[in-house]
């Protein structure tokens, strides 16, 4: 029998200006995301909902098992998710994604490697690998800068290249506010690839 210590429930809420996903833009307008996680030591369970503004669903939800904790020096995530769309039209309404990442303080720098991966994606995109590698720096208490380039490999949909920066403010304990800029280097393609500065704010409880 598996000894997991008490369950640690927690929520997060957030309010963009517009939702990103993989560098690319999600919403037409505003995005609500809403993320409910327990976690058990090392091992945590989730599932968030949030709108989306596409041909293939109005939102999208999933749920989440994983793993994080360090090792060797490194912070180590890595997890499973089942994605849902909601109200799909006529796309593939189900994936399989798996993600895992790692980083490490490094004074006040903190370099960060992600690969996210499926199978078969939402909607008409099949394979799918997101690589994405940035660092981010605390430049005072409790504010941080941060950068990244990814590149995305995938069937179905053009592969591309993405980049951020931006700045982020934690305040009030439990309040975070944010404000990045993205582009790729496949703008020609249409408005989804265009560059756009993107402002949030997030509660965590």
């Amino acid at each position: 029998m598996i000894d997991l210590p008490p369950p640690d429930p927690g929520i997060e809420i957030s309010l963009a200006s517009q939702g990103i996903s993989k560098g690319l833009r999600q919403t037409d307008g505003p995005q609500l995301l809403a993320r409910g996680e327990i976690v058990f030591g090392p091992l945590f369970v989730a599932s968030y909902l949030k709108n989306v503004s596409g041909p293939a669903s109005d939102g999208e939800t999933a749920a989440i098992i994983g793993l994080r904790g360090p090792a060797g020096g490194f912070d180590l995530v890595g997890s499973a998710a089942w994605k849902f769309g909601v109200a799909p039209v006529g796309f593939d309404d189900q994936a399989l994604e798996i993600n895992v990442a790692a980083s490490r303080h490094i004074g006040i720098v903190t370099p960060r490697l992600s690969l996210t991966w499926s199978p078969d994606e939402l909607g008409t995109t099949r394979r799918s690998l997101y690589t994405e590698a940035g660092a981010t720096i605390a430049v005072a208490p409790h504010a941080t800068v941060s950068a990244a380039v990814a590149r995305r490999d995938r069937d179905g949909a053009p592969d591309y290249t993405a980049f951020n920066i931006g700045a982020s403010y934690t305040f009030a304990e439990h309040f975070t506010v944010d404000v990045h800029w993205y582009d790729t280097d496949r703008s020609r393609l249409g408005e989804i690839y265009e560059n756009r500065a993107v402002a949030s704010i997030r509660a965590r409880f």
